[in-house]
């Protein structure tokens, strides 16, 4: 679950959203529509403040709070762990992240940082993220070769799996298939619907028919 309280975000002198009030709910797809410019990627990265990462001068008011396994939590809190948060609550963004390195190291890359596993725990994670994303059928013979040869609509997922294998509870989908064909997009929006039975998710999209589909409440800012 999210849960955001009159919200004010922006960067310096600028305020690019002001009062924000909306819940997204486990087990649903809650779809933030907004025209172009208007802050929609600004809330998605407030949610796991990944503008800390950011020379902007960002800043916030109000509440966020993530339920991510252990209660609500204000993720603006001093305390919060920063990395923590972002392993619960993963980004996916609009253009997929591929690391320079095969299929297999690019979906185990998040679980080496968090401490490098026995390599039979890493190599079950890898396939379990890989199934979960619809990817494993596809490269299953092929781990050991680079992740940048993948399709674009491919790499969209295996960045999901490098996502899901660090076992988040929410998920930020940042237009996933703004630049996918209708049948990447398709498998992309069938996977966020199997996704949505065992987490929370949030999608921007600017496409009204994408919302149609998928949404099971629409946030219009």
């Amino acid at each position: 679950m999210v849960v955001v309280e009159n919200a004010r975000l922006g960067y310096g002198d600028r305020t690019i959203l002001d009062a924000v009030n909306f819940t997204a709910k486990a087990g649903e797809i809650t779809v933030i529509t907004a025209p172009s410019g208007e802050g929609k990627t600004t809330l998605l990265k407030a949610i796991n403040r990944l503008h800390a990462v950011e020379e902007n001068a960002f800043w916030m008011e109000g509440s966020i709070r993530v339920d991510a396994g252990e209660g609500l939590k204000d993720v603006y809190d001093p305390a919060c762990d920063l990395y923590a948060l972002r392993r619960r609550v993963a980004y996916i963004f609009q253009s997929p992240v591929v690391l320079p390195m095969s299929i297999e190291a690019n979906v185990a890359f998040g679980l080496k940082l968090a401490g490098n596993p026995e390599r039979d725990s890493l190599n079950a994670a890898v396939r379990t993220a890989l199934v979960e994303a619809g990817l494993w059928e596809e490269v299953a013979d092929r781990l050991d070769q680079s992740a940048e040869q993948l399709s674009l609509g491919q790499k969209q997922r295996l960045a999901i799996a490098r996502a899901l294998v660090l076992e988040p509870k929410i998920l930020l989908f940042d237009e996933p298939t703004s630049s996918l064909d209708s049948q990447a997009t398709e498998r992309i929006e069938a996977l966020m619907q199997r996704l949505k039975t065992t987490r929370t998710i949030l999608l921007v999209s600017h496409d009204a028919e994408q919302v149609k589909r998928v949404a099971d409440a629409v946030i219009g800012l």
